[in-house]
C-alpha cells in the first residue's frame, strides 16, 4: 500500500470518527436518564451516607451488562455474573451505595423491590432479580457513627423512588458523604446524543483519593464540557487556598475512597460488548480524576445496554462499540465535573465553588441541568 493510500484511508477514518463529535449535544435532561430504560433512585441518610439505584429493563426483562474493575480496595457484589462466560445474560439494576462493605447489604432491598414486581431471572416458584453492587467508603465521614451506614432499606427505598427524567445531583444518595481530593465528593450525571438516535448516559459517586483539578484549580475535564453545560466556568491561575488538604499530604493509613459508575446506552449489547464499553469508560475517570485507579480506590464502572437500537443498524459493530465507548468515557469525565460543581460544603469539607468562588461566580447552580 502507498503512503498516499495510507492517508487516504486514515483521513476516512478520522473524518468518520471526528464529525459526529463536534455535533455531539446533551440529552434533554443531561443525565442518564436519557437513556430509555434507564431510571434512578436514591436514599440518603442523615449521617453522609446513602444509596443510588439505577435500574433497567427492555420489554420488562433486564439489559446486558458488563463491568470494569480497576481500583485496589473494592466492595462489589455480583460482578462475576457479568463476566461473558457465565450463564446469566441480563441484568435488572445497578446499586452504587456508601458504607463501606456494609454497605453491600443494601442490594438486598433492591431486589426485595424488584421481587414484589416480579422482576428478576425467572427461577420456579419466583424471580430472583439480578443487581450487582459497588461500595465507596465514606463510614464515620465528619465525625458520624461508624455504624451509621446504608442498609436493607436504603437499598428497598432508592429503589421505590426510582424515576425517568431529572436526576438529582451532589449530596445525594451514594454522593451524600464523597469526599474528593480534599473537596466535597457527590454524585453527578451527563449524557450525550449521537448519530442514528444513540443516546449515551453516565452516573457517578465521585469519593477519590485524587483531585479533579489541577495545580491551579481548573477542573481536568472541564474542556469536555457540551452546550456550556458547567455554566461558565472561569480559568483560574491562583491555585488552591492557603492551607488546603491535598491528597499527598493525608497520612496513607487515612486515605479511605472509590469512585463507583455506571454508564448506559439504548443500543443492543452483548456481555462481551458491555465488558469493552466499560472498560473504555472506566478511561473518563482517568481523565477527571489524577490520580485514579489507587490501590486506596475500589474504583468500579458498569456499562448497561437497554436494546432500543440494534447493533446491526449501526453498520460494523466494532465500529459502532467504539464509537459508544469513547462517548460513554466522556460522558462519565463530564458526570464527574457535575458531581464536584454540584457538591454543597459541609461542616467538615468544602465544596469546589466554596473553595474557588471565582472560577464559578458566573455558575447558576443547577441552571446547567
Amino acid at each position: 500500500m502507498k503512503a498516499s493510500d495510507v492517508c487516504a484511508v486514515a483521513c476516512v477514518v478520522l473524518s468518520a470518527v471526528a464529525s459526529p463529535a463536534w455535533a455531539q449535544v446533551p440529552g434533554p435532561n443531561n443525565a442518564i436518564t436519557d437513556v430509555p430504560g434507564i431510571s434512578v433512585g436514591h436514599f440518603t441518610g442523615h449521617s453522609l451516607t446513602g444509596t443510588t439505584v439505577v435500574r433497567a429493563e427492555h420489554g420488562g426483562q433486564g439489559v446486558a451488562g458488563g463491568v470494569s474493575q480497576r481500583g485496589g480496595a473494592p466492595g462489589t457484589r455480583e460482578t462475576d455474573l457479568l463476566k461473558p462466560e457465565n450463564m446469566v445474560q441480563i441484568v435488572n439494576a445497578i446499586t452504587l451505595s456508601g458504607g463501606s462493605a456494609y454497605g453491600l447489604a443494601a442490594a438486598s432491598g433492591v431486589m426485595q423491590c424488584l421481587e414484589s414486581q416480579g422482576v428478576g431471572f425467572p427461577v420456579p416458584g419466583g424471580v430472583v432479580p439480578i443487581v450487582p453492587t459497588a461500595i465507596l467508603f465514606d463510614p464515620g465521614r465528619c465525625g458520624a457513627p461508624f455504624n451509621s451506614r446504608p442498609n436493607f432499606s436504603f437499598g428497598l427505598n432508592a429503589c421505590s423512588a426510582a424515576r425517568s427524567g431529572p436526576v438529582q445531583e451532589g449530596n445525594v444518595g451514594a454522593g451524600a458523604g464523597a469526599v474528593s481530593g480534599g473537596v466535597k465528593g457527590g454524585l453527578g450525571t451527563a449524557s450525550v446524543v449521537l448519530d442514528k438516535g444513540v443516546i449515551v448516559g453516565a452516573i457517578v459517586a465521585v469519593n477519590s483519593v485524587g483531585s479533579t483539578f489541577d495545580a491551579n484549580g481548573n477542573l481536568y475535564a472541564a474542556p469536555l464540557e457540551l452546550a456550556g453545560e458547567f455554566g461558565n466556568l472561569i480559568p483560574i491561575q491562583s491555585g488552591p487556598p492557603p492551607g488546603m488538604s491535598r491528597p499527598a499530604a493525608v497520612p496513607g493509613g487515612l486515605l479511605r475512597n472509590t469512585t463507583i459508575a455506571v454508564v448506559a446506552t439504548n443500543v443492543e449489547l452483548t456481555k462481551t460488548q458491555a465488558t469493552k464499553i466499560a472498560q473504555m469508560a472506566d478511561d473518563g475517570l482517568a481523565r477527571a480524576i489524577k490520580p485514579t485507579h489507587t490501590p486506596y480506590d475500589g474504583d468500579t464502572v458498569f456499562a448497561l445496554g437497554t436494546g432500543r437500537i440494534s447493533m446491526a443498524s449501526l453498520g460494523d459493530p466494532a465500529f459502532a462499540e467504539y464509537l459508544i465507548g469513547s462517548a460513554a468515557a466522556d460522558a462519565l469525565s463530564r458526570a464527574v465535573v457535575h458531581a464536584i460543581l454540584s457538591a454543597d460544603s459541609t461542616s467538615c469539607e468544602k465544596s469546589y465553588c466554596d473553595l474557588f468562588p471565582n472560577a464559578c461566580r458566573n455558575r447558576k447552580k443547577g441552571a446547567q441541568k
